[in-house]
């Protein structure tokens, strides 16, 4: 048969050889990868796949053993990984335990909780890829054995990465919990983020009032945009100050007085916000609220659902959905 014969694709070679061994195994890699790269076909990513079960620039199907085992140690790493992200996870939960009444400390836990369990789901998928593979080694076809080792490799990163970054997040949480000092200060660099970002509003309130155009203009797609923002803010707000209440309970349980000066800074940018909001609504044309007005009514909904603690990442995903469309 000729090297066109084979279709990867399919898994399977035509009638003229029933033996992919015969095919792929003992070829250099770059006539292997001429061989399986077809119409539509990367042929780099192909002669990368197929160099995973070569020896010396030759496709072997005896080199599938080696590169599973490098796979299985991919694998092993980001299982360990994982243990420990659960381990740090179950150390600091003990160690929020007197204040888990708190909505502040349990949705942190419970959003820790929740990502834990998806990585470990992806974790455990890890074992099986590299059984199927095994199960395939022997007349399995080469190609498609690259592929899934291939892959099998790139998810036990993304795992291990995953793993990583839950325990750097869990790691710094920790600290958060025994630390009443940087508490109060990731508080505060809050509140002040929030005021710079109503300043920021405010400059557009002040360019928007000598700015005018139609409803697809630039001056309307920089007041819907502002206006978005300007509702965020109203949510940041509300969550601030639920973060503040519960900051202060929990100093009140220790014995502390901490945070001292965050509610005047705090009360000081909820009254820019509201001031910003009324130069938004007076600079507004007629036609920019008639064209906005339904998906900014549709975001004020579905903003107005949540509670503190806020999700930020649900809220993006809001605005994505709700808000207007602005490009």
């Amino acid at each position: 048969m000729s090297l066109s014969d084979y279709h990867p694709e399919a898994g399977t070679m035509t009638e003229a050889d029933s033996d992919d061994s015969a095919t792929l195994d003992g070829l250099p890699v770059e006539r292997a990868a001429a061989a399986v790269a077809g119409d539509g076909e990367n042929s780099d990513e192909v002669r990368e796949t197929l160099a995973i079960v070569a020896r010396d620039g030759v496709v072997r199907r005896a080199a599938v053993d080696d590169a599973v085992g490098n796979a299985s140690m991919v694998a092993t790493t980001a299982e360990t990984r994982v243990e420990f992200a659960a381990e740090k996870l179950d150390s600091a939960r003990e160690t929020a335990a007197p204040v888990a009444d708190l909505d502040l400390v349990s949705s942190r836990i419970d959003d820790y909780d929740t990502r834990l369990a998806t990585i470990e789901d992806r974790a455990d998928s890890l074992g099986d890829a590299i059984r199927e593979v095994l199960a395939m080694k022997s007349d399995g076809d080469l190609y498609e054995i690259a592929r899934r080792i291939r892959r099998v490799t790139s998810a036990a990163t993304e795992v291990q990465r995953a793993a990583d970054d839950l325990q750097l997040e869990v790691d710094s949480f920790a600290e958060w919990l025994t630390d009443a000092d940087r508490r109060a200060e990731e508080l505060a660099a809050d509140v002040d983020a929030l005021a710079e970002s109503v300043d920021e509003l405010d400059d557009v309130a002040e360019a928007l009032a000598v700015d005018d155009g139609g409803p697809e203009s630039e001056p309307a797609r920089a007041w819907a945009a502002a206006t978005v923002r300007h509702r965020v803010a109203s949510l940041m707000i509300a969550d601030l100050r639920a973060e503040l209440t519960a900051l202060r309970t929990w100093g009140e349980r220790e014995g502390e007085s901490r945070p001292s000066d965050i509610e005047s800074d705090l009360e000081a940018a909820q009254a820019g916000h509201e001031t910003v909001g009324e130069r938004l609504t007076a600079t507004a044309e007629p036609e920019w609220t008639e064209r906005f007005d339904d998906r900014l009514t549709a975001l004020d909904e579905a903003l107005e659902a949540m509670e503190p603690p806020v999700s930020w990442a649900e809220v993006e995903a809001v605005v994505e959905e709700r808000g207007p469309a602005i490009e």
